[in-house]
Protein backbone atom coordinates (compact mmCIF):
# COMPACT_ATOMS: atom_id res chain seq x y z
CA UNK A 1 0.00 0.00 0.00
CA UNK A 2 3.17 2.07 1.03
CA UNK A 3 4.77 1.62 -2.62
CA UNK A 4 1.46 2.56 -4.36
CA UNK A 5 1.38 5.65 -2.78
CA UNK A 6 4.75 6.34 -3.44
CA UNK A 7 4.58 5.96 -6.83
CA UNK A 8 1.71 7.39 -7.43
CA UNK A 9 3.85 10.64 -5.64
CA UNK A 10 6.51 10.07 -7.98
CA UNK A 11 4.25 10.55 -10.88
CA UNK A 12 2.67 13.46 -9.41
CA UNK A 13 6.03 14.93 -8.93
CA UNK A 14 6.89 14.08 -12.74
CA UNK A 15 3.96 15.99 -14.06
CA UNK A 16 4.39 18.95 -12.31
CA UNK A 17 8.40 19.24 -13.69
CA UNK A 18 6.87 18.55 -16.88
CA UNK A 19 4.30 21.42 -16.88
CA UNK A 20 7.02 24.17 -16.22
CA UNK A 21 9.51 22.46 -18.51
CA UNK A 22 9.75 25.59 -21.33
CA UNK A 23 8.22 24.40 -25.12
CA UNK A 24 10.51 24.20 -27.97
CA UNK A 25 8.97 27.40 -29.51
CA UNK A 26 9.79 29.43 -26.27
CA UNK A 27 13.03 28.14 -26.16
CA UNK A 28 13.29 28.83 -29.80
CA UNK A 29 12.28 32.54 -29.18
CA UNK A 30 14.37 33.25 -26.49
CA UNK A 31 17.29 32.21 -28.46
CA UNK A 32 16.39 34.49 -31.44
CA UNK A 33 15.79 37.87 -29.03
CA UNK A 34 19.52 37.05 -27.51
CA UNK A 35 20.83 36.85 -30.61
CA UNK A 36 19.40 39.83 -32.14
CA UNK A 37 20.19 42.08 -29.15
CA UNK A 38 23.91 40.90 -29.45
CA UNK A 39 24.06 41.49 -32.99
CA UNK A 40 23.03 44.80 -32.10
CA UNK A 41 25.47 45.75 -29.12
CA UNK A 42 28.25 44.27 -31.00
CA UNK A 43 27.36 46.45 -34.20
CA UNK A 44 27.18 49.07 -32.08
CA UNK A 45 30.53 48.27 -30.59
CA UNK A 46 32.65 48.03 -33.79
CA UNK A 47 30.67 50.51 -36.22
CA UNK A 48 30.06 53.44 -34.20
CA UNK A 49 29.54 55.81 -37.06
CA UNK A 50 26.55 53.48 -37.74
CA UNK A 51 24.97 56.37 -35.23
CA UNK A 52 26.53 59.40 -35.77
CA UNK A 53 24.73 59.21 -38.98
CA UNK A 54 21.92 59.47 -37.62
CA UNK A 55 23.14 62.44 -35.68
CA UNK A 56 24.32 63.78 -39.14
CA UNK A 57 21.17 63.34 -40.60
CA UNK A 58 19.86 65.82 -37.97
CA UNK A 59 22.58 68.64 -38.27
CA UNK A 60 22.09 68.77 -41.84
CA UNK A 61 18.57 69.12 -42.11
CA UNK A 62 17.49 70.69 -38.51
CA UNK A 63 19.10 73.98 -36.76
CA UNK A 64 20.18 77.44 -36.86
CA UNK A 65 22.76 76.68 -39.71
CA UNK A 66 20.26 75.50 -42.04
CA UNK A 67 17.99 78.79 -41.39
CA UNK A 68 21.19 81.09 -41.59
CA UNK A 69 22.05 79.35 -45.10
CA UNK A 70 20.37 81.77 -46.90
CA UNK A 71 19.35 81.07 -50.61
CA UNK A 72 18.36 85.02 -51.13
CA UNK A 73 21.28 87.06 -49.78
CA UNK A 74 20.50 91.09 -49.34
CA UNK A 75 24.26 92.41 -48.45
CA UNK A 76 25.94 94.62 -51.09
CA UNK A 77 22.69 93.67 -53.55
CA UNK A 78 20.66 96.49 -54.94
CA UNK A 79 16.88 95.77 -55.19
CA UNK A 80 14.00 96.86 -57.27
CA UNK A 81 11.26 98.18 -54.87
CA UNK A 82 7.75 97.47 -57.09
CA UNK A 83 5.53 98.07 -58.58
CA UNK A 84 3.51 98.30 -55.90
CA UNK A 85 -0.34 99.05 -55.61
CA UNK A 86 -1.90 100.14 -52.19
CA UNK A 87 -4.99 101.80 -50.97
CA UNK A 88 -5.41 104.45 -47.62
CA UNK A 89 -7.54 102.98 -45.43
CA UNK A 90 -8.91 105.31 -43.01
CA UNK A 91 -10.46 107.67 -45.19
CA UNK A 92 -14.55 108.94 -44.92
CA UNK A 93 -15.65 110.80 -47.95
CA UNK A 94 -11.96 109.81 -50.75
CA UNK A 95 -10.90 106.71 -51.97
CA UNK A 96 -7.35 106.79 -52.75
CA UNK A 97 -4.97 104.11 -54.56
CA UNK A 98 -0.95 104.41 -54.85
CA UNK A 99 0.67 103.28 -57.26
CA UNK A 100 4.14 103.11 -55.99
CA UNK A 101 7.97 102.27 -57.23
CA UNK A 102 11.37 102.83 -55.65
CA UNK A 103 14.66 101.43 -55.25
CA UNK A 104 16.58 99.46 -51.85
CA UNK A 105 20.41 99.07 -51.40
CA UNK A 106 21.77 96.77 -48.25
CA UNK A 107 24.49 97.15 -47.02
CA UNK A 108 24.32 94.31 -44.59
CA UNK A 109 22.04 91.48 -44.41
CA UNK A 110 19.91 93.14 -41.83
CA UNK A 111 20.20 96.71 -42.95
CA UNK A 112 19.43 99.16 -45.44
CA UNK A 113 17.85 102.20 -47.68
CA UNK A 114 15.01 102.18 -49.53
CA UNK A 115 13.57 105.37 -52.06
CA UNK A 116 10.03 105.46 -53.04
CA UNK A 117 7.82 107.38 -54.59
CA UNK A 118 3.84 107.77 -55.05
CA UNK A 119 1.33 108.23 -57.48
CA UNK A 120 -2.17 109.05 -56.04
CA UNK A 121 -5.42 108.16 -57.68
CA UNK A 122 -8.68 110.20 -56.05
CA UNK A 123 -12.22 108.94 -56.37
CA UNK A 124 -14.88 110.47 -54.52
CA UNK A 125 -17.06 108.21 -52.31
CA UNK A 126 -20.91 108.38 -52.33
CA UNK A 127 -21.10 109.87 -48.80
CA UNK A 128 -19.02 112.91 -50.25
CA UNK A 129 -21.61 113.11 -52.79
CA UNK A 130 -24.29 113.08 -50.21
CA UNK A 131 -23.13 115.72 -47.84
CA UNK A 132 -22.42 118.36 -50.63
CA UNK A 133 -26.14 118.26 -52.17
CA UNK A 134 -27.37 117.69 -48.70
CA UNK A 135 -31.08 119.08 -47.73
CA UNK A 136 -32.04 121.85 -45.86
CA UNK A 137 -36.02 119.98 -45.05
CA UNK A 138 -37.35 122.13 -42.27
CA UNK A 139 -40.99 120.64 -42.19
CA UNK A 140 -39.96 117.46 -42.81
CA UNK A 141 -41.37 116.54 -45.57
CA UNK A 142 -38.57 115.55 -47.56
CA UNK A 143 -38.28 111.29 -47.23
CA UNK A 144 -34.46 111.47 -48.62
CA UNK A 145 -31.36 113.39 -47.34
CA UNK A 146 -29.76 114.06 -50.18
CA UNK A 147 -28.97 113.19 -54.10
CA UNK A 148 -32.93 112.77 -55.12
CA UNK A 149 -33.02 115.57 -57.23
CA UNK A 150 -34.58 119.04 -57.58
CA UNK A 151 -37.82 118.27 -58.30
CA UNK A 152 -38.37 117.19 -54.18
CA UNK A 153 -37.57 120.91 -53.80
CA UNK A 154 -40.99 122.76 -53.64
CA UNK A 155 -42.42 126.15 -52.63
CA UNK A 156 -44.67 123.74 -50.58
CA UNK A 157 -42.40 122.25 -48.37
CA UNK A 158 -39.76 124.93 -48.17
CA UNK A 159 -36.43 122.75 -48.66
CA UNK A 160 -33.59 123.69 -50.77
CA UNK A 161 -30.03 122.90 -50.43
CA UNK A 162 -28.22 122.90 -47.68
CA UNK A 163 -24.58 121.74 -48.47
CA UNK A 164 -21.76 120.57 -45.74
CA UNK A 165 -18.31 120.94 -47.22
CA UNK A 166 -16.01 119.57 -44.48
CA UNK A 167 -12.05 119.46 -44.65
CA UNK A 168 -10.70 116.94 -47.30
CA UNK A 169 -7.06 116.51 -48.15
CA UNK A 170 -6.19 114.77 -51.07
CA UNK A 171 -3.22 113.13 -52.16
CA UNK A 172 -1.39 113.15 -55.04
CA UNK A 173 2.35 112.45 -54.79
CA UNK A 174 4.38 110.63 -52.06
CA UNK A 175 8.16 110.91 -51.90
CA UNK A 176 10.30 109.27 -49.10
CA UNK A 177 13.13 107.55 -47.76
CA UNK A 178 13.59 104.94 -45.38
CA UNK A 179 15.78 102.85 -43.22
CA UNK A 180 14.95 99.22 -43.66
CA UNK A 181 15.45 96.71 -40.71
CA UNK A 182 15.18 92.79 -41.43
CA UNK A 183 15.35 91.02 -38.17
CA UNK A 184 13.64 87.73 -38.86
CA UNK A 185 14.56 85.44 -42.27
CA UNK A 186 12.59 82.03 -42.30
CA UNK A 187 11.74 78.91 -44.66
CA UNK A 188 8.71 76.76 -44.05
CA UNK A 189 7.47 73.80 -46.29
CA UNK A 190 4.84 74.69 -48.86
CA UNK A 191 2.10 72.07 -48.86
CA UNK A 192 4.26 69.54 -47.97
CA UNK A 193 5.79 69.79 -51.52
CA UNK A 194 8.67 73.17 -51.94
CA UNK A 195 10.27 75.42 -49.08
CA UNK A 196 9.40 78.95 -49.23
CA UNK A 197 11.46 81.71 -48.21
CA UNK A 198 10.41 84.46 -46.50
CA UNK A 199 11.66 87.65 -44.85
CA UNK A 200 9.87 90.05 -41.60
CA UNK A 201 10.94 93.59 -42.11
CA UNK A 202 10.00 96.87 -40.86
CA UNK A 203 10.81 100.45 -41.98
CA UNK A 204 11.14 103.91 -40.65
CA UNK A 205 11.43 107.34 -42.33
CA UNK A 206 9.40 110.41 -43.69
CA UNK A 207 9.27 112.36 -46.95
CA UNK A 208 7.37 115.19 -48.57
CA UNK A 209 2.92 114.48 -49.12
CA UNK A 210 1.87 116.68 -51.87
CA UNK A 211 -1.94 117.20 -52.04
CA UNK A 212 -4.91 119.25 -53.01
CA UNK A 213 -6.60 120.65 -49.65
CA UNK A 214 -10.55 121.79 -49.62
CA UNK A 215 -10.44 123.44 -46.73
CA UNK A 216 -13.68 123.71 -44.05
CA UNK A 217 -16.77 125.97 -45.57
CA UNK A 218 -20.05 127.11 -43.79
CA UNK A 219 -20.75 130.17 -46.36
CA UNK A 220 -22.08 129.12 -49.64
CA UNK A 221 -21.29 131.20 -52.74
CA UNK A 222 -24.35 133.59 -52.53
CA UNK A 223 -23.42 134.75 -49.21
CA UNK A 224 -25.96 132.58 -47.14
CA UNK A 225 -24.90 130.61 -44.58
CA UNK A 226 -25.56 126.15 -45.90
CA UNK A 227 -27.11 125.28 -42.66
CA UNK A 228 -29.32 127.10 -40.09
CA UNK A 229 -32.97 128.02 -38.36
CA UNK A 230 -35.80 129.02 -40.71
CA UNK A 231 -38.48 131.35 -40.37
CA UNK A 232 -41.47 130.33 -38.76
CA UNK A 233 -43.26 129.33 -41.94
CA UNK A 234 -45.98 132.45 -41.80
CA UNK A 235 -42.90 134.33 -40.94
CA UNK A 236 -40.73 135.95 -43.82
CA UNK A 237 -37.16 136.41 -43.70
CA UNK A 238 -33.75 135.20 -44.80
CA UNK A 239 -33.14 131.47 -45.21
CA UNK A 240 -29.92 129.41 -44.98
CA UNK A 241 -28.73 127.05 -47.89
CA UNK A 242 -29.30 127.69 -52.06
CA UNK A 243 -32.07 127.06 -54.36
CA UNK A 244 -31.88 125.12 -57.64
CA UNK A 245 -31.29 127.91 -60.32
CA UNK A 246 -30.09 130.49 -58.20
CA UNK A 247 -28.32 133.18 -59.97
CA UNK A 248 -24.52 132.70 -60.29
CA UNK A 249 -24.87 129.28 -58.87
CA UNK A 250 -25.14 126.53 -58.08
CA UNK A 251 -23.98 126.74 -54.79
CA UNK A 252 -23.94 122.62 -54.02
CA UNK A 253 -22.55 119.73 -55.46
CA UNK A 254 -19.27 119.46 -56.74
CA UNK A 255 -19.25 123.52 -58.00
CA UNK A 256 -19.76 124.73 -54.38
CA UNK A 257 -17.12 123.57 -53.15
CA UNK A 258 -14.36 126.00 -51.77
CA UNK A 259 -11.55 126.99 -53.93
CA UNK A 260 -8.55 123.76 -53.16
CA UNK A 261 -5.42 124.15 -52.27
CA UNK A 262 -2.65 123.15 -53.10
CA UNK A 263 0.03 121.97 -50.21
CA UNK A 264 3.22 120.09 -49.30
CA UNK A 265 4.02 118.46 -46.47
CA UNK A 266 6.32 116.72 -44.34
CA UNK A 267 5.28 113.09 -43.07
CA UNK A 268 6.76 110.39 -41.09
CA UNK A 269 5.96 107.23 -41.77
CA UNK A 270 6.82 103.36 -40.31
CA UNK A 271 5.69 100.12 -41.06
CA UNK A 272 5.88 96.78 -41.18
CA UNK A 273 5.74 94.16 -43.97
CA UNK A 274 6.75 90.73 -45.40
CA UNK A 275 8.07 89.34 -48.52
CA UNK A 276 8.09 86.10 -49.77
CA UNK A 277 11.27 84.95 -52.53
CA UNK A 278 10.82 82.96 -55.55
CA UNK A 279 12.78 82.47 -58.56
CA UNK A 280 16.50 83.14 -58.24
CA UNK A 281 15.99 87.11 -57.56
CA UNK A 282 12.29 87.46 -57.24
CA UNK A 283 9.65 88.32 -54.17
CA UNK A 284 5.71 89.48 -53.86
CA UNK A 285 5.59 91.36 -50.76
CA UNK A 286 2.18 93.19 -48.83
CA UNK A 287 3.38 95.91 -46.23
CA UNK A 288 1.38 97.95 -43.52
CA UNK A 289 2.43 101.23 -43.07
CA UNK A 290 1.49 104.28 -41.10
CA UNK A 291 1.44 108.36 -42.44
CA UNK A 292 1.89 111.11 -39.67
CA UNK A 293 1.11 114.22 -41.62
CA UNK A 294 2.75 117.26 -39.90
CA UNK A 295 1.83 121.19 -40.73
CA UNK A 296 -2.05 120.68 -41.68
CA UNK A 297 -4.43 123.13 -39.74
CA UNK A 298 -5.47 120.67 -37.08
CA UNK A 299 -1.69 120.31 -36.78
CA UNK A 300 -1.34 116.94 -37.87
CA UNK A 301 -3.26 114.13 -40.20
CA UNK A 302 -2.76 110.87 -39.65
CA UNK A 303 -3.74 107.86 -42.31
CA UNK A 304 -2.88 104.10 -42.72
CA UNK A 305 -2.16 102.59 -46.52
CA UNK A 306 -2.09 98.64 -47.42
CA UNK A 307 0.79 97.89 -49.56
CA UNK A 308 1.34 94.92 -52.48
CA UNK A 309 3.84 94.35 -54.79
CA UNK A 310 6.89 92.77 -56.47
CA UNK A 311 10.88 93.12 -56.36
CA UNK A 312 13.61 92.01 -58.11
CA UNK A 313 16.99 92.30 -56.58
CA UNK A 314 20.79 92.36 -58.42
Amino acid sequence: MKSDTHSVMLNQLRSAAMSRRPSCVTLLLSSLASSVLSALVLSALLTPNLFAGVGGYKKATEGDDVIKNKLYPKQGHVELNGPNVGVILNQSYVSTYLFNGGINYFWSETWGLGLEMSYALNKDRPERDCIENFYNDPDFLVSAECNAGDDVLTQENRANYGPAYVSIREYNYLFSANALWNPIYGKQILLLSSVMSFDIYASVGGGLAMSTYYPLKTTLGNGKESRGTFPNKDTSGPTPGTSPGEAGGPYYGKEGRPTPLKESNVFLDGGIGQKIHFGSKFNVKGELRSHLVLGTPGGFDIFFTLWGGLGMRF
